[in-house]
């Protein structure tokens, strides 16, 4: 991978390697905007890992016309340099550059004190949503002077350079889409006029910061929205980028997808690796200056590929640095097994989408950083300690507590390590999962964790180890009715159909529309299987992100399955189920070859209450504790086995 290593050049400012962390929000500043320690310490992190440039998360330019997220960060007036020159010394200890991207949301924004939101034009962000104030040409040049004084301000921080948020819907990039700007002066009409607010304002902050201070630019390259009128697609990308070089941008950070596609910039599982690289290169081979890309890149050979391939001369690694902030490092010695790579579970976005500070679902320290550091107190003592399970919340506990110093066995009753994430990777573009796993196992044989298959050891076996203490993340079992003929045959439960122990055809009923339902669903229905779900809720995937159950059932709707929501599995017959309608309270009876069983897994509390009788020392964690997802069950492994006999 000698082209991710070496060094490039942004403008005057040398890059040590052509990794970059994009702009991403996380939402770790403190209430007021300002970065405090929480934010300082995510981005020093990253900075310690290796990355050659980090492009702090969008930070508020605009305090009258425009309102921030609660913990965004915000740059629009003197009194956050001071802050910010903490955070700039942090990474600048790693020989790591920093800019910090400016922002406005736009039409986007909340409402503010005053009611008055500039954009572009009154066109909602969305249909339907809030009409705000038309810039008159005084505004824009105000808002213009807010851009570049937050660029002085950056400056001042000690930033090496900035970027303009210019794509994902927000104020800038509403100037640059035609279905947004629908205005008649120099700021409407051609690209030339569309780009003319950038423009202004990459002349402005050179004129103020000085020629050496670099501007990057991030626009969307192709919006992927074909189906609505006068979106921009890649055939625009090219004369964009032209004018924006020729405006004096020092860089440009090629993104993609505005407010009606969000997945085009940050994508579900489904999404295979560089699959818009096309939009990159054509902007590339427009211009001479550089171009950074995100390209969906969970590993660094990947990345390599790129830029062997001429795609970019920078790679954007978001999500892979939330979950690894050691990516680089790890790449650069070689050690790709070591590296836990992004699964686009879309954890991250679904806290984001609640408006909170984000975590992820395999690094439980993220946002925590300044609580929990990287490398644990050694207090274990060679104690031996039991660890029963070696599901994610078990792995991830014996992973920390060897790393404490502990001398732990785990045990697991199956033949492989990782317990639900091996039925999390049967589904369809699940292969992430399985990567995970490698990696989790490879981490506890690197940390001395002797690990015991096919073995659900006894209260008599677990004694002779004598342990200091133990750890039950045994995980849960699955949730069978009882109902009267749920013992036949074609009665299965959806883990073993999952799992490959039973094998189903023909007429298929779901009961349960959950990820694992909905994931057993897509993979039979790619089998030829006729799918029937049952489901007690409103609708299909409760509790899901709304935005993993749209990539599914896009894919699953065209092979036409039955959807029966508020429908309640009330008894079997000989050939399927009786079903409640839970609108009217009437019942139906569905013929079905196979009945498939996913309503959910409980925790074994008989076999926990047993051990923790026989154990005074036992912290219970994972689904032995409440079944969910793999986030959950990592984070609350990693905690209380930071905390273990303490």
């Amino acid at each position: 991978m000698k082209k991710l290593f070496e060094s490039g050049r942004i403008g005057r400012l040398t890059i040590k390697n052509r990794v970059v962390l994009p702009p991403m929000e996380v939402l770790y500043g403190e209430l007021d905007g300002h970065p405090g320690r929480r934010a300082a310490a995510y981005y020093e992190e990253r900075a310690r890992g290796g990355v050659g440039l980090i492009i702090v998360e969008a930070s508020a330019v605009d305090i009258v016309n425009n309102t921030r997220w609660d913990r965004q960060l915000c740059i629009a007036e003197d009194k956050y340099i001071s802050d910010f020159q903490l955070l700039t010394e942090a990474v600048h200890k790693y020989d790591c550059k920093v800019f910090i991207q400016l922002h406005h949301y736009g039409a986007k924004s909340p409402a503010t004190p005053s009611g008055v939101i500039w954009a572009a034009s009154e066109i909602p962000a969305l249909p339907g949503g809030r009409v705000c104030h038309k810039m008159t040409r005084e505004e824009i040049q105000i808002e213009e002077k807010r851009f570049v004084d937050a660029a002085v301000r950056a400056k001042a921080a000690g930033f090496d350079g900035v970027e303009l948020a210019g794509t994902h819907g927000y104020l800038l990039s509403q100037f640059l889409s035609p279905y947004y700007n629908d205005r008649d002066d120099e700021y409407g009409g051609s690209a030339e006029n569309r780009c003319r607010i950038y423009c202004e304002i990459i002349q402005g902050i050179h004129e103020r910061a000085g020629r050496d201070f670099p501007v990057s630019v991030r626009f969307p390259g192709d919006e992927f929205t074909p189906e609505i009128p006068r979106t921009l697609t890649v055939k625009d990308a090219p004369e964009i980028a032209r004018i924006l070089e020729a405006a004096g941008a020092d860089v440009l950070n090629v993104s993609n997808g505005n407010n009606f596609n969000a997945d085009a910039n940050c994508e579900p599982y489904s999404y295979p690796s560089g699959w818009k690289k096309h939009v990159a290169k054509a902007v590339k081979d427009a211009v001479s200056i550089p171009v950074i890309a995100t390209n969906t890149i969970k590993d660094p050979e990947f990345a390599e590929q790129l830029l062997e391939e001429g795609v970019s001369d920078f790679v954007a690694v978001g999500r892979g640095h939330i979950a690894d902030p050691f990516f680089v490092k790890k790449a650069q010695a070689g050690d790709i097994l070591g590296i836990r790579k992004c699964i686009g579970c879309m954890f991250c976005r679904e806290q984001l989408y609640a408006m909170l500070p984000i975590k992820c679902a395999l690094n439980p320290r993220v946002g925590s950083e300044y609580l929990y550091p990287y490398t644990c107190r050694k207090d274990g003592e060679g104690r031996p300690v039991a660890v029963l399970g070696g599901g994610p919340a078990g792995m991830e506990a014996a992973g920390v507590l060897a790393d404490r110093g502990f001398c732990v066995t785990l045990f697991e009753k199956n033949g492989a390590l990782g317990g639900s994430m091996n039925l999390a990777d049967k589904g369809l573009y699940k292969e992430k999962i399985t990567k995970l796993t490698q990696t989790m196992t490879e981490e506890l044989r690197r940390k001395g964790v002797q690990v015991v298959l096919n073995k659900a050891p006894s209260i008599d076996e677990i004694k002779a180890l004598s342990p200091a203490g133990v750890v039950l993340a045994c995980g849960a079992e699955p949730i069978i009715p009882r109902m009267e003929g749920v013992g036949q045959d074609f009665v299965v439960t959806v883990q073993d159909v999952i799992g490959g122990k039973k094998a189903v055809a023909g007429k298929v009923i779901i009961i349960g529309s959950g990820m694992t339902g909905l994931e057993c669903a897509e993979r039979l229905c790619n089998d030829g299987c006729q799918v029937t779900m049952i489901e007690m809720q409103d609708q299909i995937g409760p509790g899901m992100f709304s935005v993993i159950i749209q990539d599914m059932m896009k894919r699953i709707r065209p092979f036409n399955p039955v959807f029966l929501t508020r429908h309640q599995l009330t008894g079997f017959t000989d050939r399927g189920i009786v079903a409640k309608d839970l609108s009217d309270g009437s019942e139906k009876t569905l013929d079905a070859d196979y009945v498939i069983l996913s309503l959910g897994v409980r925790p074994a509390e008989e076999k926990t209450a047993e051990l923790v009788r026989a154990f005074p020392h036992t912290v219970v964690i994972g689904d032995n504790v409440q079944s969910g997802k793999i986030p959950h069950a990592m984070r609350d492994a990693y905690i209380k086995a930071l905390c273990f006999l303490q």
